[in-house]
């Protein structure tokens, strides 16, 4: 079960903490370091995906040889408190001095949410170490541009998983014969999806003001995967070789998709120095998934809960099987509802101006997304400001972002260019204070490029 195994062991290990991810606010480690910003003025690779029409200025070549990043995002509990509640302790900066008692009791009625997007490829690599099911097998993240055209390689996991607070407290407390009718499994349950992007984009100028350019994107599903636990079955007063507590949990499977996606983007320098863009993702798009399932199941008993029984050991016990649409179990039916559900990409629309003088680069740009379709990060509707400040070897970046549900980001970059040789490094926090649950993230990525002949 390559991609339930993912968000179960984010929940289990905390694994989406060290996991990377490419599509957190935005693609690109000098997007990410402006707050989201970055389109306005976006060159080589990174323009292939944020506006194909800056592709057009570029006489040059640009290689990504690799980009890592991360992003993951919580409500419920702070990730400090997550670590806490699996067991792990003493982690570097997200240490907490709640007790688990105190963690789950704070948890609110819809449970403790967890969101992710990870780096395929990176991802696969992560739940092997934990000997957990495998997320597929993306591609590696890549680009490169050759004057006006690009060719863009992305792979990436979006996983969401809910917990409830009595399952919490069986994690996190283990099990206990006198908290046994507590153990509701509510809206316990997973999604994640496994996808991998080829994008080709062409950019040109009309009328020797106006840039334009397009883009083509294939894509092609690794897996998507919805899961979820049902309520347990209680016996009070069990015999000989009995438990007290079953739970039984199944996940349906759509192996493989495939789809395409059309993106545009204008650029236009208003006076020196001065630049408005706008760009649309997925402007026409179209994903359709195999409707040949599998399912996933496993059962667990109070046991399994013990005190030091290794959580993640257990997801291994899922049993794979395929699905037979005219013998269907009930508990395979109700877990696949919602499968194909809104299984389609977000049109994002972006808009923004900049103003660019020597070394010294500021944007706003603001982002909408609709329709939203399920594959899209959680914090994508932003306005962001970003400033950027370059210097003979070393580039600072710096943004702040406001985003839907009074979501925020602080974020920073950093980048070393020695010769042809780039290295970037970004990250940053987001953070949502609401009148009953808050929300709280954490993303970062790394980039490695090449360029030259006037990239």
């Amino acid at each position: 079960m390559r991609e339930a195994g993912v968000v179960l062991a984010s929940v289990a290990l905390s694994l989406s903490v060290v996991a990377t991810a490419s599509a957190q606010m935005s693609p690109g480690a000098r997007s990410v370091g402006m707050g989201g910003g970055g389109m306005v003025f976006a060159s080589g690779v990174d323009a292939v995906e944020w506006n194909p029409a800056n592709l057009s200025r570029s006489e040059g070549w640009n290689v990504s040889v690799i980009e890592l990043g991360m992003a993951t995002m919580s409500s419920g509990a702070t990730f400090g408190e997550i670590l806490a509640i699996v067991g792990v302790e003493d982690a570097p900066f997200l240490s907490t001095d709640l007790t688990v008692g105190q963690i789950v009791n704070q948890i609110p009625d819809s449970g403790l949410q967890l969101f992710t997007v990870t780096e395929g490829f990176l991802t696969a690599f992560a739940t092997g170490q934990a000997e957990v099911p495998q997320a597929g097998s993306p591609l590696p993240s890549m680009g490169v541009t050759v004057g006006n055209i690009g060719l863009r390689v992305r792979s990436r996991v979006l996983g969401d998983a809910t917990v409830s607070r009595g399952l919490a407290d069986l994690i996190g407390n283990g099990f206990s014969v006198e908290n046994l009718q507590e153990y509701e499994g509510g809206n316990t349950g997973w999604g994640t999806t496994s996808l991998s992007e080829i994008t080709v984009s062409y950019g040109t100028m009309l009328g020797g003001l106006l840039h334009v350019g397009v883009g083509g994107r294939y894509i092609q599903g690794h897996g998507m995967t919805r899961g979820r636990f049902f309520e347990p079955q209680i016996e009070l007063a069990p015999g000989p070789g009995e438990s007290y507590l079953t739970l039984q949990s199944v996940a349906v499977e759509a192996t493989s998709g495939k789809g395409f996606g059309i993106d545009v983007g204008l650029s236009l320098d208003l006076v020196p120095g001065l630049r408005a863009s706008v760009s649309g993702t997925n402007v026409v798009q179209r994903m359709t998934w195999d409707e040949g399932l599998t399912a996933h199941s496993a059962t667990f008993t109070d046991a399994d809960f013990a005190a030091g029984v290794d959580f993640v050991d257990i997801l291994d016990r899922y049993d794979a099987s395929a699905v037979d649409p005219n013998s269907v179990s009930l508990a395979v039916f109700e877990a696949s509802q919602g499968l194909f559900d809104e299984s389609y990409f977000p049109q994002v629309f972006r808009g923004g101006v900049g103003w660019r003088s020597g070394g010294t680069s500021f944007e706003l740009v603001g982002i909408k997304v609709s329709p939203k379709g399920r594959f899209r990060s959680n914090w994508d509707e932003r306005v962001s400001l970003g400033v950027e400040q370059r210097l003979p070897v070393l580039t600072l970046r710096g943004g702040y972002a406001v985003g839907q549900d009074n979501l925020t980001a602080l974020t920073g970059g950093l980048g070393l260019g020695v010769g042809p040789v780039s290295l970037e490094v970004s990250g940053g926090k987001l953070s949502a204070r609401g009148a009953t649950v808050s929300k709280q993230g954490y993303y970062a990525t790394l980039s490695l490029q090449l360029s030259g002949g006037g990239a």
